[in-house]
């Protein structure tokens, strides 16, 4: 039951990214190619990438593990080009059914020169290279986003939604939206 939920809730985020698509519309692919892991040899994949479940499931421990790893992929996004990056976190109301979960949100201002869509891919790809589970992409004049989820096992996986809001002409923003497994 929780997985159904889960699925219901990231298949909400990913259509609230995309509001630009029409139904039925296939989305047009991404500006830097499909989402895979690079070949191996290619790159060192990065252990802290991924969140580690915390042998003791408390609350503050799911939120420093959560708070962590959104730093970490924050870090990946284009730093030379960072103007601004507003975190929120707080733990959120599982509004589909009983329980909550931890939530990060990172919104990331670049310079208007880097393009927000290629980050979001660029840093998709590096987390596909660490272990993440790619879930669903999809490309909209105003949007794109990319789902992951850190684990098979919804128990026990973290999901991310890694986003580009190409709405404003000019306007360079990423987004980061981490949750955890459900909380204790």
């Amino acid at each position: 039951m929780r997985r159904r939920v889960r699925a219901v809730v990231l298949g909400a985020a990913l259509a609230m990214l995309l509001t630009g698509c029409v139904a039925g519309e296939s989305p047009a692919p991404a500006a830097s190619g499909p989402i895979a892991p690079t070949s191996p040899g290619t790159s060192s994949p990065d252990p802290s990438l991924l969140p580690v479940y915390p042998t003791e499931y408390t609350t503050a421990n799911v939120q420093v593990e959560t708070e962590r790893v959104a730093g970490r992929i924050t870090g990946l996004v284009a730093v030379a080009g960072l103007i601004g990056d507003d975190t929120y976190s707080q733990e959120i109301e599982n509004t589909e059914s009983e329980g909550s979960y931890w939530g990060v949100l990172n919104t990331i201002t670049l310079d208007p020169a880097v393009r927000a869509e290629e980050q979001a891919a660029l840093v998709a790809t590096q987390l596909a290279d660490a272990g993440w589970l790619l879930v669903d992409r999809a490309q909209a004049p105003t949007d794109y986003a990319v789902a992951l989820t850190s684990s098979e096992d919804p128990e026990r996986a973290w999901f991310l939604v890694l986003g580009a809001d190409l709405s404003v002409p000019g306007e360079s923003v990423v987004t980061v939206r981490l949750s955890s497994p459900p909380l204790p």
